[in-house]
């Protein structure tokens, strides 16, 4: 009996399929992210931050308890360079960091504050790796290093009349109203006394930061920005020559009666977290990039040359 025809047509291979189709994706997914703008924009931005003092020697002084602290900065200006996948953003600004301390009393009652304060002219550089790459919307991770200025810098110290534990190696005051007792010293009242001044602190600073930034397009000329950023400063912010004379008690005695410092020696890290909106005009926006060509033969026959039309002979 002769054997079916239908037995011997060519069966249906999914599998083949969807080689094809994988291998066709693959080849349109480079091509359309490759489809994308240069956008140059320039603008200005504000927004607060959250200091934190990293201070080995504030965390012996029985005296001093960081307190949580915003401050109302930075505020500047931001420009901005974005092309495919990456780019980058500069934000000049003036920023005040530092963190305020609680100071509290031999039993624990809360009499006053002490304010760290550096006011800076900050310039930082960061690179944006885009996470993605929407023609409207660009969500970035940020890598940037901040060079900063200092304006000022000042410690300054109120409290009310109370009684505080002096730790071992800090000087006590020689002002009136400070009286040493059997079990603390008597403080006066102050008011904004400035502790440790601008002198004491280095005139330029190095901070590194991480991030995320995201850039939303209102229109072809306007785009609006959100920044958050946790900044580490790299160095001690205070001269060494005051370092070296925490680390060697020479001044007013202390408690016990020997020489002692301003303050414990420590180590000392600045860092904020910053918050940041803005609004940038957009001053340049470059074509689309051109796609590299493959060099694969269009085998559909679009690639045929066409026939010469003439008289036939």
């Amino acid at each position: 009996m002769p054997e079916s025809q239908i037995l011997d047509a060519p069966t249906f291979k999914p599998k083949g399929y969807l080689v094809r189709y994988l291998i066709v994706l693959a080849l349109t997914l480079p091509l359309s992210n490759a489809i994308g703008q240069n956008i140059e924009a320039f603008g200005i931005f504000g927004g607060f931050n959250f200091p934190i003092t990293i201070d080995q020697g504030f965390q012996k002084d029985p005296r001093y308890f960081g307190q949580f602290t915003i401050r109302g900065t930075p505020v500047g200006l931001s420009y901005g360079y974005d092309r495919v996948s990456v780019g980058y953003v500069l934000t000049p600004s003036y920023v005040r960091v530092g963190q305020k301390f609680i100071i509290k009393n031999s039993t624990g009652g809360e009499v006053g504050n002490r304010d760290v304060e550096m006011d800076f002219i900050s310039l930082p550089i960061a690179l944006k790796i885009h996470i993605n790459d929407l023609a409207f919307f660009r969500l970035s991770a940020v890598a940037a290093i901040n060079f900063n200025y200092l304006l000022n810098g000042r410690e300054s110290i109120t409290h009310s009349v109370s009684k505080v534990k002096y730790p071992a190696g800090v000087s006590i005051p020689t002002d009136p109203g400070f009286i040493v007792a059997y079990d603390g010293v008597f403080i006066p009242e102050m008011n904004n006394f400035e502790y440790v001044s601008k002198d004491k602190f280095n005139s330029l600073q190095l901070f590194a930061g991480i991030g995320l930034r995201s850039d939303f397009d209102i229109d072809e000329n306007w785009t609006i920005n959100f920044d958050g950023r946790a900044n580490f400063g790299i160095f001690d912010s205070r001269q060494s020559s005051y370092l070296n004379q925490l680390d060697n008690p020479s001044g007013p005695n202390d408690f016990f009666g020997k020489p002692g410092a301003p303050d414990l020696a420590g180590q000392r890290r600045d860092i904020y977290l910053t918050v940041n909106f803005g609004i940038s005009r957009i001053i340049q926006t470059s074509g689309k990039f051109k796609t590299k060509r493959t060099g694969k033969v269009d085998r559909s026959g679009g690639n045929v040359p066409k026939p010469r039309s003439g008289k036939r002979r």
